[in-house]
């Protein structure tokens, strides 16, 4: 143990020297992270914001009055099939706002008896209040030209009603933030320390540890325990900056705890790997930005993975990040701990694989 505390000391004090592991490390995912967050966080409501409407009376009227609504092009009117349950809907779409036209709509308003549109979301959203006020707009402006007999005006007969539904929100940066806790671990496990292992292969300086009491494993071992502590530092300020700056709801886990361990074990081992194949430094970092590049931007980091097309969410399967994203979104947003077990132990096979490989090929001296 005291071997892989002086190597870890000495690792530490030399990586803190590289300027690169330290902006990889801290400052790289923290400007992502402000710049992401930024482009991404809502501004107010669009200039033609969505309204979902469920129309259960399906008659002149009602139609009358979307079209109204159309009219204004200060909303866009899309439909919601009249067998939806209204509630389970919005949260299940996570709407800010939908409306519910009320069987005997334009039966109530011929007979003169009040009748009223509800509006169903969030009530703390500025886009509910909104379309709030978009709908009774045109309520009213429909209920001036009712032609209703014994009606007496100004009576109103045409009105809306409000009902509080707390969807299920879910912004970027939830999506965004474990995705880009899982980049970092790839960048400085795969890209930084392939460099690394090849720079000190290349000048001897694995021929010079074998000199020492020092053994493979231990070697390894205190890189993953060096990338562990700078990572959950690194891990700190972006929950920081994305829960104080941006509102992320996010939460680290147990199985969240281990999906990283597993993970920094894996691409530690992969990077050394990349190492151990490369000829120098050089030649390491072009193997590891070959590989690490693609996996970034196909293993559903940036957007989901069902957003993509079938034949690449196929590939995606492939590449370790994969499971190493969805896991810790499962886990840190969803609240799916199965589905983030189930990432998890294909991440442990895949990490203790790595590493039993990449210590037997790993050797001190060169032949």
């Amino acid at each position: 143990m005291s071997r892989i505390s002086a190597e870890l000391k000495a690792f530490g004090l030399q990586y803190m020297r590289n300027p690169i592991g330290a902006f990889f490390v801290f400052a790289f995912p923290i400007i992502l992270i402000m710049v992401f967050g930024a482009m991404f966080s809502p501004a107010g409501p669009p200039e033609a914001p969505p309204l979902p409407v469920q129309d259960l009376d399906g008659t002149a009227l009602s139609g009358e009055f979307l079209e109204n609504i159309n009219q204004t092009s200060i909303a866009e009117i899309s439909m919601i099939p009249t067998t939806a349950d209204i509630e389970d809907y919005v949260r299940e779409e996570s709407l800010s706002v939908a409306m519910v036209i009320p069987v005997g709509f334009e039966a109530n308003a011929q007979s003169n008896t009040s009748v009223n549109v509800t509006l169903y979301g969030d009530m703390d959203a500025s886009l509910y209040w909104y379309i709030a006020t978009v709908a009774d707009l045109a309520a009213e402006e429909l209920d001036k030209y009712l032609i209703i007999p014994g009606r007496t005006v100004p009576d109103r007969v045409l009105g809306t009603e409000w009902v509080a539904i707390s969807p299920e929100e879910f912004s970027f940066i939830q999506f965004f933030l474990p995705g880009m806790i899982a980049l970092t671990v790839l960048l400085n496990g795969l890209m930084i320390l392939s460099a690394l292992s090849a720079e000190y292969k290349s000048k001897g300086y694995f021929k010079l540890l074998s000199t020492t009491p020092l053994k493979k494993s231990e070697w390894i071992l205190s890189k993953f325990i060096w990338y562990l502590i700078v990572m959950m530092l690194s891990i700190f300020l972006m929950l920081l900056i994305g829960i104080g700056a941006f509102g992320a709801d996010v939460a680290i886990t147990p199985i969240a705890i281990a999906l990283i361990l597993a993970g920094i074990l894996l691409f530690t081992s992969f990077g050394l790997l990349i190492g151990i194949w490369a000829k120098n430094s050089d030649a390491a970092a072009a193997i590891g930005n070959a590989i690490g590049f693609p996996m970034m931007f196909l293993s559903g980091l940036f957007w989901p993975l069902d957003t993509m097309p079938e034949a690449m969410q196929y590939i995606a399967y492939v590449f370790p990040l994969t499971y190493f994203g969805e896991g810790l979104r499962a886990t840190m947003t969803d609240g799916n701990d199965g589905l983030a077990l189930m990432n998890l132990a294909v991440l442990l096979v895949l990490a203790v694989v790595f590493f039993i490989v990449a210590t037997k090929l790993m050797k001190w001296k060169e032949k």
